[in-house]
């Protein structure tokens, strides 16, 4: 093989490279949002099954960690908000660390959220 040889395949990998990298990039954070959109539904899942007048949520998440969620703990960060007994909003915020919030699907807060009324925002992200 000549030198020409070799800088020529050198070059094609290169552009393939250059191709396929941002594609493989974006199948990632998409794949770990649908994990996040599946944790969001299980956490709703545990709040529901164990009602009992209120809601608690101590053994499920502590400091933004999800104990029950298969989420990278260095991709998202869970809290749970309740303004009443019979009311909650579960969120998802997606962390900077590996990348996570350059998600297109999330915009501005880069969150998402399911309330107890399974409203789930944004909506494009459960689609």
């Amino acid at each position: 093989m000549t030198l020409i040889e070799l800088l020529i395949a050198v070059v094609i990998v290169g552009i393939i490279a250059a191709i396929a990298y941002p594609s493989y990039t974006n199948h990632v954070i998409k794949s770990h949002r649908t994990v996040a959109l599946s944790d969001l539904s299980r956490i709703q899942l545990e709040l529901e099954t164990s009602y009992d007048g209120g809601y608690d949520w101590s053994h499920i998440l502590s400091g933004g960690t999800c104990a029950l969620c298969d989420s990278d703990t260095n991709r998202f960060s869970f809290d749970i908000a309740s303004s009443a007994s019979t009311a909650y909003t579960i969120t998802a915020t997606a962390k900077s660390a590996l990348g996570q919030d350059d998600d297109e699907c999330l915009t501005g807060s880069k969150t998402i959220t399911l309330t107890s009324t399974n409203v789930e925002e944004p909506s494009d992200c459960w689609n």
